[in-house]
């Protein structure tokens, strides 16, 4: 079971390192601004379609040296400049320890890795953008609808300025949009700190806001720039950015993460403590 779980993401690892070969620049400055996208029926901007981000994202936001099954990468956050995230100390050190404690060990045991996408917990707002697996967007008047290959998670952003209940988070967060010329913006709240942003164990907590830009910059091409903000865990709001390309060859397909833990062998039915949450330091 152990080897199978293994040789599958070693082998989905490869896949990914492939395609990037041939794929933008995750980081890169945005260009074609100048873009006229086509327009739906109620005037905005026409976003519809399948979209996938090729990026090393997935693996670490920041740059990062090769490790057992992860490329190098450059990072892909554009502030601040240095491509660090602005952790406060304790945080940084909580991160670090995330890290050290999701490195593989052999055998593979899913259920003791602390990463929660691991043990197909629902990836957060933004990981599940950047994850690897494409995604679609359907437009209507009032609300932009995120279908997900992973899980066939749906996320529904209303656009009319509809209130948000305060103090219940969600795996996903609340998506409250709006348009600003050719741009969505997303505004994220009430997220779980159960979610990380990334396999490095990157994170945040339940002050997390999360700013989502979504930007036509060609026919095939969104230019995706998050800013997050968490007083909690950052010492000042940070921006990534991520080009999204166009998905014309096929359309969305299946990935039953729960399906493929059982099948390897893996119970479904774990010790959770989702009711502990991150404990921030008193400064």
């Amino acid at each position: 079971m152990a080897g199978r779980i293994a040789a599958c993401g070693a082998a989905a690892g490869a896949m990914l390192v492939m395609a990037l070969a041939t794929a933008p620049v995750a980081g890169q400055t945005r260009s074609g601004s100048s873009y006229a996208p086509p327009r739906t029926a109620d005037g905005h901007p026409d976003l519809q379609g399948v979209w996938r981000v090729w990026s090393l994202a997935p693996y670490d936001l920041e740059p990062h040296g090769a490790s057992w099954g992860v490329p190098a990468g450059t990072g892909v956050v554009v502030d601040p400049p240095g491509g660090l995230i602005p952790y406060k100390p304790w945080a940084l050190a909580r991160k670090k320890e995330n890290f050290a404690r999701s490195r593989t060990t052999f055998p593979y045991d899913p259920l003791r890795n602390p990463d929660p996408l691991a043990k197909c917990y629902i990836p957060g707002v933004p990981r599940i953008t950047y994850l690897g697996w494409p995604f679609e967007i359907v437009q209507s008047k009032e609300f932009v609808a995120f279908v997900y290959e992973w899980m066939h998670i749906r996320r529904m952003v209303p656009l009319t300025g509809r209130p948000v209940p305060q103090g219940i988070p969600f795996w996903g967060g609340l998506s409250r949009g709006r348009f600003e010329g050719n741009t969505l913006v997303v505004r994220v709240t009430n997220l779980s700190d159960w979610t990380w942003l990334d396999m490095a164990g990157n994170f945040y907590s339940q002050a997390a806001q999360v700013e989502e830009r979504y930007t036509a910059v060609g026919p095939d091409t969104l230019d995706y720039e998050v800013t997050l903000t968490d007083p909690n865990v950052f010492e000042r709001p940070w921006t990534i950015r991520v080009p999204i390309a166009r998905q014309r060859d096929a359309r969305l397909l299946e990935y039953e993460c729960h399906a493929l833990l059982d099948e390897a062998g893996v119970p479904l039915t774990w010790e959770r403590d989702w009711d502990t949450p991150i404990q921030v330091p008193k400064e």
